[in-house]
């Protein structure tokens, strides 16, 4: 098997494959319908699998970003990878669309362009774009691929992520984009969202436009979407943003994340 799917030889058989196939999917039904932390003795206790293979197992899931690892509990919960799995079949009751109408009336009522991002390898796909009615034509639409490390909406992501999944995604980008100095950018926007929840990149992307990021906390995407928006510098310089749009956005993402959570209560009574 090649090794971007897993640690498995070329070797093994047709039905070992399925097993292995069968058994991991096992390990991440385990996590539904809230995808509540476990560790590898609770998955081995839930799935029946012995401790061993599921420590392989959540090692192999972690690594190609299906799980993500919690450095404070020693425990996993699913990542974007697995959420990704389930976007098509979703698609009436996801994120995306419980946020548009929320999205397009905070780019109405503040003039500008708010996104819905998830990372995808190196970049950030825009999944959803509104536009206020006088807003900047920054060349964003849905489908939009943003450099990770040069978009407000990546940096918000890697700020997101527990330490070592962050140190291991930093060591892919440093290969990906060996002649931006990445560590100061990341850094920075690291320490805003850990003091304000958002981060602000100053024409990063271009050169007449200030974007402003933050993670969307959501019991079934955890970590998958980031929202963020852009506005003119000259509007907006970075002070500007900080005291006003940063705040504005912050209440977006409340009123998202408060529409999921009921969603989400109303689907499990």
């Amino acid at each position: 098997m090649d090794d971007t799917l897993g640690t498995f030889p070329r070797a093994t058989a047709p039905s070992d494959e399925i097993r292995v196939l069968a058994r991991g999917l096992a390990l991440l039904k385990a996590f539904c319908p809230r995808n509540a932390a476990r560790s590898n003795g609770e998955l081995a206790q839930m799935t029946a699998l012995p401790k061993a293979t599921v420590s392989r197992l959540t090692a192999t899931l972690t690594r190609l970003g299906y799980l993500e690892y919690l450095d404070e509990s020693a425990r996993y919960r699913l990542a974007h990878a697995a959420v990704a799995l389930g976007f098509g079949a979703l698609s009436t009751q996801d994120i995306r669309v419980r946020a548009r109408e929320h999205m397009q009336r905070f780019a109405d009522d503040n003039d500008l362009v708010v996104v819905l991002a998830v990372r995808e390898g190196n970049v950030m796909v825009c999944h959803e774009v509104c536009r206020g009615r006088g807003a900047l034509t920054i060349r964003v639409a849905a489908g939009s691929r943003l450099k990770l490390p040069r978009s407000a909406m990546g940096r918000a992501w890697m700020a997101s992520l527990a330490p070592s999944r962050r140190a291991a995604v930093l060591r892919e980008l440093e290969l990906a984009f060996p002649d931006d100095p990445l560590h100061p950018a990341l850094d920075e926007a690291a320490a805003e969202i850990a003091q304000s929840r958002f981060c602000v990149t100053v024409g990063s992307l271009e050169p007449d436009v200030n974007s402003v990021a933050t993670p969307i906390d959501a019991a079934r995407s955890p970590g998958a979407y980031v929202l963020g928006c852009s506005v003119p510098a000259f509007r907006y310089p970075r002070e500007r943003c900080v005291a006003e749009i940063g705040p504005l956005l912050l209440g977006l993402r409340d009123r998202i994340e408060a529409g999921l959570e009921t969603a989400g209560g109303a689907r499990g009574s």
